[in-house]
């Protein structure tokens, strides 16, 4: 099975309630001084983005058209719960275009392997290669942060591949637009990672709004200024861990 970049992707779980439990690999460790689909307890709503992986990476001319090909990914997604265990509302700060929360997902080189794609994120290489040429930035507003209640979780589904920056030649893709950037799915890596993820314990600004369910989460569309960052790191094993909590205040 080839999984493309459209269903290799970061998911969102936007109504994730309290009291969702998952496992980590050990005991997070937590520093105070100021970084396609979940289930859930109750209603749900879903949110795809483009594309999901690694800090992606730029190549030259590949010898063979083939080169800009995605490759097969067999793994699994894993998911990836944040919860508030504080007394008091967090706030964290969104990005891409799903408005996902701001985290970092790094090898044992310091590589960062989580992406929300901005919104002139390049077409698939695979795409050009059929013909398909479009190029643009998308319309999508993105949040400016998000408030998590106490003892709420929110889930993103981590994709089992990486992303590849590359040029595709008028060679290989000789249609009008075709030649220029491009992303395509690789394989990512077995080995550990570490996943950091920073949250805030005050706000300033249009920090205020109501979740979609009782105690769950929302998203600020206005102006904030976000102080007293608290950050968590936590193990992760891939492929192995399809599980992982990260407990915010923990």
């Amino acid at each position: 099975m080839r999984l493309t970049l459209a269903t290799i992707v970061t998911l969102a779980c936007t109504a994730c309630g309290p009291g969702k439990t998952t496992t980590t690999d050990s005991e997070p460790t937590t520093t105070l001084d100021p970084t396609s689909t979940s289930t859930t307890e109750g209603p749900t709503s879903t949110t795809t983005t483009t594309t999901t992986g690694t800090s992606p990476t730029t190549t030259g001319t590949p010898a063979s058209c083939e080169a800009f090909l995605p490759d097969e990914i067999l793994g699994d997604q894993t998911t990836i719960t944040l919860t508030n265990v504080t007394d008091g509302p967090l706030w964290l700060t969104a990005v891409g275009c799903a408005g996902l929360p701001a985290m970092a997902i790094r090898d044992t080189e310091g590589k960062d392997h989580f992406v929300a794609p901005d919104p002139c994120f390049p077409p698939t290489c695979e795409s050009l290669l059929e013909g398909e040429c479009i190029r643009g930035c998308a319309n999508c507003g993105v949040p400016a942060g998000l408030r998590l209640e106490p003892g709420a979780s929110f889930s993103v589904l981590w994709a089992a591949a990486d992303v590849e920056f590359m040029e595709m030649t008028a060679e290989c893709a000789p249609g009008e637009g075709c030649a220029g950037e491009c992303a395509a799915s690789r394989e990512r890596p077995a080995g550990s990672y570490d996943v950091t993820v920073s949250a805030f314990q005050q706000c300033l600004g249009t920090c205020d709004c109501v979740p979609p369910n009782p105690g769950g989460h929302c998203t600020l569309d206005g102006g904030i200024i976000l102080s007293e960052e608290l950050t968590v790191t936590v193990p992760l094993t891939f492929p192995d861990t399809l599980e992982i909590e990260v407990p915010l205040g923990g």
